[in-house]
């Protein structure tokens, strides 16, 4: 196991720290606190005392976000609906109700496609009676909000291919991560099938894919980062800096760093005890490069 030199860029504290999104427009790093609940942008000078971040707090638990073509916009996936937000303003408006019974789920894990179509998962929520499976993968542009992927259970590990022609997601139930043919013309999916398998346990969570196709995916609880091939094969496993790191994101001015988000409360044990740097942003030299993330074009 690699044991990687990270270095604490953010002492946040988030309740539950995900979704990385390095924005290379203004070389910052965006995040959202689930818990809190926010949207923040954090950029960071030479120093850790140069580092700055704002914040967005959110009307309701807040899964995932994606950043606009539009400036100042994004598009947050909220418990009621998917919402955009104005960051100049901080105000938000509902764009589409959330289309499944909000005592049984909430969003969870979401991204854009290459052609800026929002992608966003349901997971089930704490206490919920819903069955495994009976979440979705929704696709969300000018067509509207349509569920494309069935038989979801946690949503997470969304991403696609440097070519755009392979789509990933993981489910934590299933303990493997799920490949499909992606047609970036159109959105949809074809060829559903098993990409890898994590070892039983070990909780699948955020990922993201490097620029020689790599797919690499934060394991919660377990403490690991791994990164598999592009044929599935198991190729790296990383020490992470915290128990409980939630997602990874590739920034900085050439896009080799990269940045991994923590939380400091696990949902399923709330009364775990907490690590000294639980909650916060860390970020180091993998010897990968990322790439873009892409933007939504339908606002």
């Amino acid at each position: 196991m690699e044991q990687p030199k990270w270095e604490c860029v953010l002492d946040a504290k988030a309740g539950l720290g995900e979704v990385p999104f390095w924005f290379e427009d203004e070389q910052a790093l965006y995040w959202i606190d689930g818990f809190r609940p926010s949207l923040n942008r954090t950029t960071f000078g030479k120093t850790i005392a140069d580092t700055q971040t704002r914040e967005w707090l959110t009307p309701e638990e807040i899964g995932s976000f994606v950043l606009c073509k539009q400036r100042d916009m994004a598009v947050v996936s909220l418990e009621t609906g998917i919402f955009s937000l104005n960051m100049t303003t901080g105000a938000t408006k509902k764009l589409n109700e959330a289309t499944y019974d909000v005592t049984n789920h909430q969003y969870n894990d979401g991204r854009c496609d290459p052609a800026g179509r929002f992608w966003v998962g349901t997971r089930r929520r704490l206490g919920a009676k819903a069955p495994d499976g009976s979440g979705f993968f929704y696709r969300m542009d000018d067509r509207g909000l349509v569920p494309v992927i069935d038989d979801i259970t946690m949503a997470n590990g969304i991403a696609w291919s440097p070519d755009g022609k392979t789509m990933y997601v993981a489910d934590r139930p299933k303990w493997q991560i799920t490949a499909f043919d992606f047609n970036v013309k159109d959105g949809t999916v074809s060829n559903r099938r098993k990409f890898c398998t994590v070892p039983a346990g070990y909780i699948p969570d955020g990922a993201a894919v490097d620029s020689e196709g790599g797919y690499w995916l934060a394991y919660y609880r377990s403490g690991l980062i791994v990164r598999f091939k592009p044929n599935g094969e198991l190729d790296r496993e990383l020490k992470a800096p915290t128990m409980l790191p939630t997602m990874i994101a590739f920034g900085g001015p050439d896009l080799k760093t990269m940045f991994v988000t923590t939380s400091v409360v696990d949902p399923m044990k709330p009364d775990a005890p907490r690590e000294p740097n639980a909650g916060a942003i860390f970020r180091c030299d993998v010897g990968a490069k990322g790439i873009p993330e892409h933007r939504y074009a339908f606002l």
